[in-house]
């Protein structure tokens, strides 16, 4: 009996362990992004966040027709999507108050000393003139 009980603490410490062991694997692989930094532009105004859905544009339009709110910056893991790190940018932008952003460059994978691979975007905000 004392064997049997043994038995079924074994099994259930096993069963937790291997529960978090795959909570970990599965954070892994869907692919974690960083929480979005942001850094305001030297002499911009402060703007109220957007609520509305921030435009991704493929380049700066003419500096008269829009204001530069900042940079954001976002990191990630190999695995993590495209479309989470752009959304996060957004994200960040808007609370910031930027309307659209402009990304720097493609999202750039770098390999780490440690031997991991890192995702990073950077994009300017933007608020545009009405």
């Amino acid at each position: 009996m004392h064997d049997n009980r043994h038995a079924r603490r074994s099994r259930a410490r096993a069963s937790r362990l291997s529960m978090v062991l795959m909570a970990v694997v599965m954070t892994a692989i869907g692919g974690c992004t960083s929480p979005a930094t942001f850094q305001p532009a030297s002499g911009s105004e402060e703007f109220p966040p957007y609520e509305g859905d921030v435009r991704v544009l493929e380049n700066l339009p003419p500096s008269n027709q829009y204001k530069r709110v900042g940079v954001v910056f976002v990191e990630g893991v190999l695995l993590t999507k495209d479309a989470s790190m752009v959304a996060s940018v957004k994200k960040k932008a808007a609370a910031n108050g930027a309307d659209a952003v402009v990304m720097q460059s493609k999202i750039k994978v770098i390999k780490n000393p440690d031997g991991s691979t890192t995702k990073k975007l950077a994009a300017w905000a933007i608020r545009l003139n009405k």
